[in-house]
């Protein structure tokens, strides 16, 4: 299901970074990784990133039949700078839909690297017969994140007011964009 992917590409400022798919031996850098992510973001994930036994227990146990993380990997320090995951539910009646999830370390937003993941998320849910990727953004947070998703054709299928509640105790509308995928780049 796409194990062996590997694109690499510059940022804006011209670093060199390589996508791939996370591994085993990326837990120490995938932990640094998710310890830069501010903690004011990390309340709309729906894993707590900070606890190091799940993260331990998650990549040690990787499956990527239920959840493709892909990551985008300097390649001068081997930093992991940014990661998108595609998770595939289990029922075999939403098997066609994968969920994607994106996050850019904030010292490389700004560079391309999540349209350039979720570009590579397309290409490879396509590969493996998905019909339609699935993203959730919260409105008012996730502005660039939304902008880039409409420069790729995602749309918006539903808005949930006031459906998640920041830390801040505030209410926030939670956007589902939606991208219907073709079945072969030749239909395009």
């Amino acid at each position: 299901m796409g194990e062996d992917y590997r694109k690499l590409l510059k940022t804006k400022d011209g670093i060199s970074v390589l996508l791939r798919p996370l591994q085993v031996s990326d837990e120490e850098p995938l932990r640094k990784f998710l310890a830069r992510i501010p903690d004011q973001e990390r309340w709309f994930l729906r894993e707590d990133s900070s606890e190091t036994n799940a993260t331990t227990e998650w990549i040690r146990n990787l499956d990527y039949s239920k959840v493709f993380p892909l990551v985008a990997v300097k390649v001068d320090d081997g930093d992991i700078i940014a990661n998108i995951q595609m998770h595939r539910p289990l029922a075999e009646c939403l098997r066609h839909i994968a969920h994607i999830r994106v996050m850019v370390d904030p010292e490389y937003r700004r560079q391309a690297l999540g349209p350039n993941l979720l570009l590579a998320a397309v290409k490879l849910a396509m590969d493996i017969g998905i019909e339609k990727l699935a993203a959730e953004f919260v409105a008012d947070i996730h502005e660039s994140a939304i902008k880039a998703a409409l420069k790729l054709d995602f749309f918006e299928q539903a808005r949930l007011k006031d459906y998640v509640k920041g830390r801040d105790g505030k209410y926030y509308d939670l956007i589902i964009m939606v991208k219907t995928l073709q079945a072969d780049w030749d239909n395009l």
